[in-house]
């Protein structure tokens, strides 16, 4: 794991990150990953099927290959 932030920096965004409710915190973490979830979308290969597209937002998001039984044709 890189560690390249400072480990003063590191220990005040975590005080700060505690003093936060869970519902701070909960917002914060959906926030981020619509906003991700955005970059991929826009970042997505244009005239993928339905499948190739659920594949591929799936590879982005988890950075790992969709399993070859996964159920990506059904609603």
């Amino acid at each position: 794991m890189l560690h390249d932030t400072d480990p003063e920096f590191e220990k005040m965004w975590h005080a700060r990150w505690l003093q936060k409710t869970p519902q701070e915190r909960a917002k914060f973490a959906f926030s981020m990953f619509s906003s991700a979830r955005k970059i991929i979308l826009a970042t997505m290969p244009k005239n993928l099927s339905e499948a190739e597209q659920k594949r591929y937002i799936y590879e982005r998001t988890y950075g790992e290959a969709l399993p070859a039984d996964f159920p990506v044709n059904k609603k």
